[in-house]
């Protein structure tokens, strides 16, 4: 054969100046952009499917309370000192409902994220909807799978703080772009 097929060729040569009546672009040009987006989307949803593996991890078996309450203990006594059982329960409990919360914000921005660059058109809505269905999904297997481990609980509370934090995330988001747009088009032009 040839011709290269594969979309990974070189950099375009520089063309010289356009013919009369001919376009500006080249097809060079046009395939690197493509391998650049291309790229992206690969990578966007590989960030996606770490945290998402991250998050199954976290969720499993090690990471209970019973086998991190250790680390933990060492950690808080050095940060605060020596607490009471009941203090130092809640305080352990509202880290722990904190990184719920956080892991699947981001893993609804990354989602979020990589959905805005794989379509044709940047359809947020859209994003948004496909990064809470992900997150959603990651969250209740999560929990679902926990039900039948020993050292973990699966509750569906701690679903209800997954999806409340990738809401959060894609509104914040949403109402930040929102405003970022009104204020560009606000702007006069010189």
């Amino acid at each position: 054969m040839l011709e290269n097929d594969s979309k990974e060729t070189a950099a375009p040569l520089p063309s010289a100046s356009p013919a009369v009546g001919s376009s500006s672009s080249t097809t060079g040009q046009t395939v690197a952009v493509e391998l650049r987006s291309g790229r992206r989307i690969v990578a966007g949803w590989l960030l996606v499917a770490f945290w998402a593996g991250l998050i199954w991890m976290l969720g499993g078996d090690d990471f209970s309370l019973q086998d991190t309450n250790q680390t933990m203990s060492a950690w808080f006594g050095w940060l605060i000192g020596d607490l009471d059982y009941r203090t130092r329960y809640k305080i352990y409990f509202f880290a722990r409902k904190s990184a719920h919360f956080i892991e699947y914000a981001i893993l609804a921005l990354l989602t979020f994220r990589a959905a805005v660059i794989t379509a044709n058109r940047n359809r947020l809505a859209t994003a948004g909807w496909a990064a809470l269905f992900l997150v959603a999904t990651v969250a209740t297997a999560d929990e679902a799978r926990q039900t039948f481990s020993q050292t973990r609980t699966g509750s569906a509370v701690d679903v209800i703080i997954d999806v409340t934090g990738g809401l959060i995330a894609i509104v914040g988001v949403l109402v930040i772009s929102r405003r970022m747009r009104s204020a560009t088009t606000a702007r006069p032009s010189t």
